[in-house]
């Protein structure tokens, strides 16, 4: 189910994404994740993602927070999978942004002629992997540089940009801009929803393929705390960690030798 696309009132939407690719078309919408039932939470959003191993669509709504550009419906598509977190982009030549409306439906595909910056169609790189210090922008992105994406779901949500042309794919507006000095809206994310599509089959494998990524992300994490564990315990056996706790009672130790502490406590006996 989804809270966008119901047949009363949005099927032609529906209808428009099928005619983009045969993937769409042939295929089925299995939702990975929708703000509605999951909450508005870019970090819940990155989660349903990372790992899936097939074709995905991300589809948002959103609403105008700078009264330039108009809220609408629109989004990204790529049969790449979410394999891994980074502040590099990855993906291929399937990916393609697209605005459903209020204005005419739009498709940007990629421009496909090889020059810098021209291969940069997705990106995933939140900010717990770089610990806040690449500087690059953290969340989810699509096309132009890693500082200013064409489409940009900030992490945080507060942040998120919308631009008109990058180099990676074709020009053209994903929101309506009432101020035509800016190439860029900034908006708030009203609503947002990702859904793997494809056959049966290929959601199967690809739902598999993400459950596999998060055992593996869990192993990593006993592994590192084992390790944090055992360090800590040979530092207990080697003095290291005793000598480092208690180094700020020898720094408080009076010329008699004796602790600030310890001769009150003789005093109040």
């Amino acid at each position: 189910p989804s809270y966008f696309f119901t047949s009363d009132n949005t099927s032609f939407d529906l209808f428009s994404l099928a005619c983009t690719s045969i993937t769409l078309a042939s295929g089925r919408f299995h939702r990975l994740f929708s703000s509605e039932a999951d909450g508005l939470s870019c970090n819940r959003l990155m989660h349903a993602l990372l790992g899936y191993g097939g074709p995905t669509l991300v589809v948002i709504r959103s609403k105008d927070i700078s009264k330039k550009c108009a809220s609408g419906l629109f989004g990204a598509y790529t049969g790449f999978p979410w394999d891994r977190e980074s502040g590099d982009f990855y993906g291929n030549s399937d990916c393609f942004l697209f605005r459903l409306g209020p204005d005419p439906m739009g498709v940007y595909r990629p421009k496909g002629k090889g020059g810098e910056n021209e291969s940069n169609f997705m990106f995933f790189n939140p900010e717990a992997r770089s610990k806040g210090y690449d500087q690059l922008a953290w969340g989810i992105g699509f096309g132009g540089t890693a500082q200013e994406p064409r489409l940009y779901i900030d992490e945080m949500l507060d942040g998120s940009t919308a631009r008109d042309k990058d180099l990676t794919f074709q020009d053209g507006p994903l929101l309506s801009n009432n101020d035509e000095s800016n190439s860029y809206c900034s908006f708030e994310v009203e609503g947002i929803e990702a859904f793997g599509v494809g056959s049966s089959q290929v959601i199967e494998d690809a739902l598999n393929a993400r459950e596999e990524h998060r055992i593996e992300a869990q192993k990593k994490i006993k592994r590192a705390m084992k390790g944090a564990k055992a360090a800590f315990l040979e530092d207990m056996q080697s003095g290291l960690v005793g000598g480092k706790v208690f180094k700020h009672r020898d720094e408080v130790v009076g010329r008699d030798g004796g602790c600030d502490m310890d001769r009150s406590d003789e005093s109040e006996k």
